[in-house]
């Protein structure tokens, strides 16, 4: 059988009664724990970065980035010419999902209603959506404005320079919100009202092509 050694001192130390906490001092060298603050090293490098010139060329650059970003914006994707005629027709109805009430709380409108909004509104304005960058689409745009009252709305381009260029006001279909709204696929493409939808007309206009 093998048999258990206890120190000696383990022994003594349970057998003597209660055990007492003691302080023997401090042995050695002590360090305190330095860490770089983060704040002080960001205005360190910002100190260092606008001294060498290179924080006034970042920025230099972000305004840059922005002045380019207004006057081209993201092109709105999956758009191509126009090659033949075409027309349709779209419905902007909705129907609610709530009941709408005004101010005081008068509801107006039932959930499940279905909404036309063009009941509702007295926009006539003819919509044009034409690529910027194609001067025969630009031309048609244009020649039109001059005809009647009309929205140039682009889904590619750069809208500040082409209302600079001819003195029409150009806008843009950020994000194709718009376009998408209307179905389109192809440019030019004129959206006009024609009650109780909206009709959307697709013209070729490039070089070559016949109306």
């Amino acid at each position: 059988m093998k048999r258990l050694l206890i120190p000696l001192a383990v022994v003594a130390s349970v057998n003597s009664g209660p055990v007492h906490a003691v302080d023997y001092g401090v042995f050695g060298a002590l360090f305190p724990v330095e860490e770089p603050s983060v704040l002080d090293t960001i205005m360190n490098r910002l100190t260092e970065m606008e001294g060498n010139g290179e924080l006034a060329q970042m920025k230099q650059d972000m305004q840059d980035k922005a002045r380019a970003r207004v006057n081209r914006p993201i092109p709105v994707t999956g758009m191509r010419p126009a090659e033949i005629y075409r027309r349709y027709n779209v419905d902007l109805s909705i129907v609610l999902d709530r009941d709408l009430s005004d101010h005081r709380g008068v509801v107006f409108a039932r959930a499940g209603t279905r909404v036309n909004p063009l009941e509702h509104s007295r926009f006539n304005q003819r919509l044009v959506f034409i690529d910027g960058d194609d001067p025969d689409q630009v031309a048609f745009a244009v020649d039109l404005a001059n005809q009647e009252p009309v929205k140039l709305i682009l889904v590619n381009g750069a809208p500040l320079e082409l209302t600079e260029t001819h003195q029409k006001l150009f806008y843009f279909d950020q994000g194709g919100v718009i376009s998408t709204r209307f179905g389109l696929t192809v440019v030019p493409s004129v959206v006009s009202r024609a009650d109780p939808l909206m009709l959307v007309e697709e013209i070729p206009v490039s070089r070559g092509d016949s109306q």
